[in-house]
């Protein structure tokens, strides 16, 4: 075959557009590529919950500001020393917003409420009134002012003889329920230590890496100085960020590692079956080149590289440089002389092969995860590229002639074809296949599921432990939970936050829950206000009066209390994160013990819906595995179309069977070594079957004479992907540990069976 007329043209035109995506990448690295590295945007968004989802991921969002710092030493004075350096140190910096609760915000909160005097009650003074009992309340006050410690303020006993208000301010919700306010800072000595509470938002995205390590810096480079001054001082840290950080590192890492490893194997396996620099070159080229076009393409649609991308796209690697090899394998066929003839020969088979790859990616593309549609076109576009690429200019670049020492190599690499067809050998084949299908069976009695999102990443143990600790000295739990209200408006929102309150009190009491906190905590609704106000008139005011020796006091006339008060006047921060709109309010919840409990408690009611992030978008994944599984016969269906066309339908059904018999052994391995099967195992199966179906094909496409060559090439492609994809099965990221482990199993098994197809043919052999 000589060289087509069109071959240079397309060549050049290719050169200008890899020289142009060279160009764009230069530019977007020069401004700042943005990395991300939240992996919860693996999750799926559904339709129908379009406004649960929206409202969780603001709520998470607004979670994953926060971070908490507890500063400890076993001196008081050394501790608040400390932590007041660090708060200085972190204003200053800008990049996060403190919430500061000292005496001026005690005052601050004290005199917005004052004018309201009269019309607000703590919840037991409430019950005890609407039960008759002002005689007691009364009696209260007189003991606290005349007991042991007691104090008299005139100008407030005046207003209000019955202390109503300072039991109003001492029963509002601690924001931690074993923190207390110790001159000017949140504060909880334990064994024999002064812990200092430091809380804020983060300013920036906290899963973006550039306000990660600037953050973790400022932390490192503070804490650090304070620690030299008191060597005994000890730091507990909190927050979204501080995992975000060691995971991000720990990615980059293991990106780097695994990279490393699939390259310098790649590059050893090609220099050692073709024993010159020309064929490795040539691959690696293409995969680079289309390594940096999928990166190219993720940064034009979606403006930023999510790390599960960089984690997965290693296996890029792997699959891209199938081509490559199989072009490059043609050299130990003398009967291909020239590097149009080669080109020609493997044509069918890598371009049938990258059909059927891409249909695997595509369905990674229709999934309704945000990184792993980045994983489909960085996947999709990397291919494509590294394909025409060989294509292009693989026959201009070659200058291998066929070598002397193929013999013992493609002898090698035919001894699995052979083991299929020697009569002598039947027998074992037979016997590995019979251990294959009873390891199978029994891995499939002992299958089993889990998709807890909480197993989605490895999390820093160090920071697990400070993070238990930090949980146990603030008594409150880990776990980010909550119950919406919606109503028509703020009025309505808060009278149904009062009511689920109610609730919500009988779980605590029930030990179900631990605490809970609402905007209807700190702002009764007006309906309530005017409830209390009629309970608190009903008091016998003169009695009071003539017990402390006072005048007879005017009874208070508050003013309305509405919740836009309490937005605008600052003096309650927090609740701007607990009201997300006019009627939509947000009751967070802490240490919940009984989530079924929870849940059954509050079904059903009209404009309340509990949120449980965690839990929900692990019983989405669930639902989403079991999509799945109807996406892989989807996508079987979709490649049988052109494997019909090149061998009919009974031969693409052969061609699909090596493939299809991975895809049922894997997931049953899977669970003989007492791993559970995962969404992103049944992920991992999509391309199993996508990549399987390509050694098969490969192999049909081989006539008799050829079989060895197609065989080393086919082996070669084996080696590459396991090192590719196979590494990230020792990944510590669980999403990526159980794609690799799933391509591992499943490619091997692949391989191993492709063979079977070499009795197909292909209706017209040698054109697609």
């Amino acid at each position: 075959m000589t060289r087509p007329r069109t071959a240079r043209p397309l060549a050049i035109f290719w050169l200008l557009l890899v020289v142009a995506t060279a160009g764009y990448l230069g530019v977007n690295a020069w401004s700042g590529i943005a990395f991300r590295t939240d992996l919860l945007s693996l999750l799926p968004a559904e339709k129908d919950r379009q406004d649960a989802n929206a409202l969780a991921g603001q709520l998470i969002e607004n979670s994953s500001r926060r971070f908490v710092l507890l500063i400890g030493h076993s001196s008081r004075e050394a501790a608040r020393s400390a932590a007041a350096e660090i708060e200085k140190s972190l204003a200053s910096s800008g990049l996060v917003s403190l919430q500061q609760i000292g005496p001026d915000q005690v005052k601050a909160m004290g005199a917005f409420y004052l004018p309201h005097l009269g019309a607000l009650l703590a919840p037991a003074d409430r019950e005890a009134l609407s039960a008759g009992g002002g005689q007691a309340i009364a009696q209260r006050a007189l003991a606290q002012i005349y007991g042991v410690g007691g104090f008299a303020d005139a100008h407030l006993l005046k207003r209000d003889p019955f202390l109503l208000f300072p039991a109003f301010l001492t029963s509002l919700p601690a924001p931690l329920s074993r923190l207390a306010l110790d001159d000017g800072y949140l504060s909880v000595k334990s064994d024999d230590k002064t812990w200092i509470m430091i809380t804020g938002n983060i300013a920036g995205d906290p899963y973006a890496l550039d306000t990660q390590d600037k953050f973790t810096d400022l932390i490192a480079d503070v804490v650090g100085r304070e620690a030299g001054k008191a060597p005994d001082l000890a730091i507990k840290r909190g927050g979204a960020i501080f995992f975000a950080a060691k995971g991000s590192q720990s990615g980059l890492r293991e990106t780097s590692t695994l990279g490393a490893i699939a390259t310098v194997g790649t590059m050893l396996l090609l220099i050692g079956a073709f024993r010159r620099v020309g064929p490795l070159l040539m691959n690696v080229m293409a995969v680079i080149i289309g390594i940096g076009a999928g990166l190219a393409a993720n940064l034009a649609l979606f403006g930023e590289i999510h790390i599960a991308t960089l984690l997965f796209g290693v296996g890029l690697t792997g699959v891209a440089v199938d081509y490559g090899i199989h072009y490059s394998a043609t050299v130990f066929d003398p009967s291909r002389p020239t590097t149009w003839q080669r080109l020609h020969e493997v044509l069918p088979g890598i371009s049938l092969g990258l059909v059927t790859t891409l249909i695997g990616y595509l369905i990674l593309l229709w999934a309704p995860f945000p990184a792993l549609r980045q994983v489909a076109v960085f996947s999709i576009v990397g291919l494509s590229v590294s394909f025409f690429t060989v294509v292009f200019w693989f026959p201009f670049l070659d200058r291998g002639e066929a070598p002397g020492y193929g013999r013992h190599l493609l002898g090698l690499a035919n001894v699995f074809w052979r083991i299929w067809e020697d009569p002598r050998l039947r027998r074992l084949c037979r016997m590995v296949l019979l251990i294959l299908i009873g390891l199978g069976a029994v891995g499939v009695l002992q299958l089993g599921t889990s998709d807890d999102v909480r197993r989605m990443q490895s999390l820093d143990p160090t920071l697990l432990a400070e993070q238990a600790d930090l949980q146990e000295l603030t008594g409150t739990g880990g776990a980010i939970q909550f119950v919406t209200v919606e109503a028509a408006d703020d009025e309505a929102a808060l009278q149904l936050g009062e009511d689920v309150g109610r609730t919500l009190d009988e779980l605590q009491a029930q030990n179900a829950l631990a605490a809970h906190r609402g905007p209807a905590d700190f702002v009764p609704s007006l309906k309530r206000q005017a409830e209390n106000k009629a309970l608190i008139e009903r008091l016998d005011w003169t009695g009071q009066a003539e017990a402390l020796g006072l005048s007879v006091p005017v009874k208070p006339t508050p003013t309305p209390l509405t919740l836009q008060q309490a937005l605008d006047d600052g003096a309650l921060p927090f609740l701007k994160e607990w009201v997300l709109g006019v009627g939509r309010q947000v009751i967070a919840l802490d240490g919940i013990r009984d989530v079924a409990a929870v849940r059954a408690a509050l079904a059903g009611r009209p404009g309340v819906h509990f949120l449980d992030p965690a839990g929900d978008f692990s019983e989405r994944l669930g639902t989403y595995r079991h999509r799945a599984m109807w996406l892989i016969g989807f996508s079987a269906l979709l490649m049988i179309l052109p494997l019909a066309w090149r061998y009919g339908f009974k031969g693409g059904l052969t061609v699909l069977l090596p493939s299809m018999a991975a895809l049922l052994l894997t997931p049953a391995l899977i669970a003989l070594g007492g791993e559970a099967i995962s969404f992103f195992h049944v992920m991992g199966l999509i391309l199993v079957l996508a990549m399987g179906v390509d050694y098969a094909t490969f192999c049909a496409e081989s006539d008799y004479a050829r079989r060895p060559v197609t065989m080393l090439a086919v082996l070669l492609d084996m080696v590459t992907t396991l090192l590719s994809f196979g590494v990230l099965a020792f990944s510590s990221v669980f999403a990526v540990h159980a794609f690799g482990l799933t391509m591992l199993l499943g490619i091997l098994i692949a391989f191993l069976l492709a063979p079977l197809a070499g009795g197909v043919n292909p209706r017209s052999r040698g054109s697609v």
